[in-house]
């Protein structure tokens, strides 16, 4: 019996939030279906596909008008041209320019065009993508409703990132993985606070590091912990300015982060958006307790039954896995001496959360419950059911 195909299009397989869950998608479906991929260039390959028919259409990234309007050209062409001749019953692209490129490219498959994060709705191109995309797939459910509000697309649904949460349990518990200096900085503080995201000014490390400053006047013991790449040279600096430079550790990129964050007393999100927040439900699995700003999308989704009940996002909620802080507002502020009113919320609500034992541990054991619902198994489930219903394949 002939397996169905699909076409997995992405611009790059570099590290990045869809790249890495083009790959997963691709590894966890070529069991079931005949899966391919096809990039525009393959510079840069950070995720391992090793077993998965890899396309390179060769067409990177141009600069200036004319050269991205002969990109989408070129792009549209080689992709019908490769859907053809492989017989292609399903094109699921990840990203903007994969997506219109997806689109415009239909010949006989079913097009799905995955919008993973929410700043993408403001992009160019975004209202053709949805118009013909014969299903529009979004990462959370308040996205999936703007998008039907907004562009009224053919279809729509939404598609949760999968989450190892298995393997990120087994790993958390290799403390051979820890760095002895990060090992000496945990030791060294009481209760420590774990937040995980590169260094960009979406993920709001200037909210947080403020924050932390007035959690230190009430638990002067305390440790911050920020793991992902980059320098942080700004926020070293408002630390030192904080005179906090001692209790913030800036751990840079780690093989195995999970081992940290297993160690941590609390994981704080204070990112002013997200698209679905891998690093939450990663902590989750860990066992560990989180307080995050209900931003625009998937902490509400992820640390509640219904987002629904929790849309003020100027308050405080105490949802079934997790504490939903209100939203941070205003420009990027890295002046040590101005600290919001929300940023004193957050740190509040932090602070009471680590002094209440019974509280701590019991949003421990609710957090570790929630994140198998992120799963491997739970997101092979929806996926095969959309593409079943698709049609196409014998």
């Amino acid at each position: 019996m002939q397996r169905k195909k699909i076409l997995l299009i992405t611009p790059m397989l570099h590290q990045g939030g869809f790249e890495r869950i083009c790959a997963m998608t691709a590894r966890l479906l070529s069991d079931i279906y005949e899966v391919h991929i096809a990039v525009f260039t393959k510079k840069d390959m950070f995720y391992d596909v090793t077993g998965i028919d890899l396309i390179d259409l060769k067409l990177p990234a141009k600069n200036g008008r004319l050269g991205k309007i002969g990109n989408i050209i070129k792009r549209t062409a080689r992709l019908r041209a490769l859907k053809k001749s492989l017989g292609i019953d399903i094109s699921y692209s990840f990203g903007t320019t994969a997506n219109i490129a997806n689109v415009l490219s239909k010949t006989k498959d079913r097009t799905w065009a995955g919008i993973r994060g929410y700043g993408a709705l403001t992009d160019s191109g975004i209202g053709l993508i949805c118009r013909r995309a014969d299903m529009v797939i979004s990462c959370t459910k308040a996205m999936e409703a703007d998008i039907i509000q907004r562009f009224a697309p053919k279809a729509c649904a939404t598609l949760y990132n999968p989450c190892d949460t298995a393997e990120i349990e087994r790993l958390s518990c290799d403390e051979s993985a820890i760095a002895p200096e990060d090992a000496a900085f945990i030791a060294g503080h009481g209760a420590v606070i774990a937040s995980m995201g590169r260094e960009d000014d979406l993920k709001g490390f200037w909210h947080l590091i403020k924050s932390f400053s007035l959690v230190r006047e009430a638990l002067p013991d305390a440790g911050l912990m920020i793991i992902g790449d980059g320098e942080y040279r700004e926020y070293r600096e408002l630390a030192k300015a904080l005179r906090i430079e001692d209790a913030v550790l800036f751990t840079g990129v780690r093989a195995n982060p999970f081992a940290l964050l297993k160690r941590a007393d609390l994981y704080a999100l204070t990112s002013e958006t997200e698209g679905f927040p891998n690093a939450l439900i990663e902590a989750m699995a860990c066992r560990v307790p989180c307080v995050s700003v209900n931003c625009m999308t998937g902490p509400g989704e992820i640390l509640s039954d219904d987002y629904t009940k929790y849309t003020d996002r100027h308050q405080v909620y105490e949802a079934e896995y997790g504490v939903l802080t209100g939203i941070f507002t205003g420009e990027k502020n890295l002046d040590a001496a101005v600290i919001t009113d929300e940023e004193k919320t957050f740190a509040d609500t932090v602070v009471r959360l680590l002094t209440d034992s019974g509280r701590k541990n019991a949003y421990k054991e609710r957090a570790y419950k929630r994140a198998g619902a992120f799963g491997m198994e739970a997101y092979v489930e929806k996926i095969t059911k959309l593409a079943d219903a698709a049609g196409g394949g014998v």
